[in-house]
């Protein structure tokens, strides 16, 4: 969660930090809030690091800051944040002091001038993080996804309401026809497609099973893909990969690479309930996701392998054939031996999940598995052959269970066995 504090030219940081002292504690201990104080003379840094996103809530600390907000909201490329077809929403917190709420108030009317909803929260301490935790939390995930043909047959239990999502969370569900896709791959132009080709050769550490033409279709079907999500404005997606595979003798695994690294949650086999546990891991945690099939289980440690992740979250990548397959164009990465965060979120109201933290101790490769392999210091046995939600879950660098944790309790969805 990122907030942004607005303070006058009047006032320093520091005069920040010790006048609310026990509530930016608090959001940062109880919300996982990433804090980024800003005045007039320091707006131009927030310009080069934090305007990526809009930030999840505005503090405002004292009064005269109303231009400052101005200044920012108009830096903030606000339709690239939450998908351009929602009505935004702004949060903002005043206590009241230092002329917060006034300054808070004339934001607002502002905010409403220009066709965007607003509201604040306003009270003591306890129930401005309560407010944040059940606002912001629930508002992070607003956004467009994008399904490119139905989930793949043997995904029996891996749907979702489409309804309950859009009801609870703010997320509209778009159905693309895959023959939209197919079309679009036929008019991706080789000189585009093959500039991606070469991009992607100066990454890779190497090339083993597919040829230029593989290279060239693979490219093709990011280009395709990549154009109908910018066309349908879509914050995710996910595929029926498989048919990809048998109409047009290629894969989506390059696609899905490139556009989670580009910002695009992307998921493969139209598994919705773990494409939501990737979008999550990128709006609550700031993190690209590996959407992974456990697939090697011992009292100590889990291995876990998929044809794709993002390229970002490797140290090395080698370019591989799909592995079920044999064909198109795959990702083998190197992923660093660090902390890792497993996660997955689902039931068909996404009233479930499940989620820990491990070490990596191995980033094996073994010609049985999918192409990029991990293995974890954690015994999930207990959780996977029992109680498990699902095939597919999803590893984020770092350690993030509080942050999930706190969001699913805002949420009111249960924790399923732990290890």
């Amino acid at each position: 969660m990122k907030i942004i504090i607005l303070r006058s030219s009047f006032q320093n940081d520091d005069f920040v930090r010790n006048e609310y002292a026990e509530l930016i504690q608090r959001l940062e201990n109880e919300c996982n809030a990433q804090i980024n104080i800003i005045g007039d003379e320091s707006v131009e840094t927030l310009r080069a690091t934090s305007l990526q996103a809009l930030p999840d809530a505005f503090m405002i600390a004292t009064g005269g800051v109303e231009n400052l907000f101005k200044r920012i909201w108009t830096m903030i490329d606000v339709e690239t944040c939450h998908g351009a077809s929602l009505r935004k929403n702004v949060t903002m917190i005043a206590d009241g002091r230092n002329n917060s709420l006034a300054a808070a108030l004339e934001i607002l009317t502002y905010l409403g001038n220009v066709g965007v909803e607003g509201k604040i929260l306003h009270g003591t301490n306890d129930e401005i993080i309560s407010a944040v935790v059940e606002t912001c939390h629930g508002a992070s995930l607003q956004g467009r996804i994008g399904l490119f043909g139905k989930p793949s047959d043997w995904l029996i239990a891996s749907g979702v309401d489409r309804g309950f999502l859009r009801q609870h969370y703010g997320i509209e569900t778009i159905d693309i026809d895959l023959q939209r896709l197919i079309e679009g791959i036929k008019t991706v132009s080789k000189t585009e497609a093959e500039e991606v080709m070469q991009t992607l050769l100066k990454r890779a550490k190497a090339v083993e099973e597919p040829t230029s033409a593989d290279l060239l279709e693979a490219a093709k079907a990011y280009l395709a893909i990549k154009r109908i999500c910018q066309e349908e404005r879509l914050d995710a997606m996910t595929i029926r990969c498989f048919d990809i595979v048998k109409a047009c003798g290629t894969t989506s695994c390059l696609a899905l690479a490139l556009l989670n690294d580009e910002g695009i949650v992307a998921g493969c086999e139209g598994d919705m309930q773990t494409l939501m546990s990737m979008y999550l891991a990128k709006r609550i945690c700031g993190e690209t996701a590996f959407m992974a099939n456990p697939s090697n289980l011992t009292d100590e440690t889990s291995m876990l392998a998929h044809c794709t992740i993002p390229l970002t979250m490797c140290d090395e990548t080698v370019v591989r054939s799909h592995f079920e397959s044999g064909i198109g164009v795959a990702v083998q990465g190197l992923l660093p031996l660090t902390d890792y965060t497993l996660f997955k979120w689902g039931g068909p109201k996404m009233d479930r999940y499940f989620v820990t933290e491990a070490k990596a101790i191995e980033a094996p490769y073994s010609n049985h598995f999918c192409r990029t392999q991990i293995t974890l210091n954690v015994n999930l046995k207990s959780y996977l052959l029992q109680h498990s939600i699902g095939n597919h879950h999803v590893i984020i660098r770092g350690r993030h269970a509080n942050e999930i944790r706190q969001f699913m309790l805002a949420n009111g969805v249960s924790e399923s066995v732990t290890e």
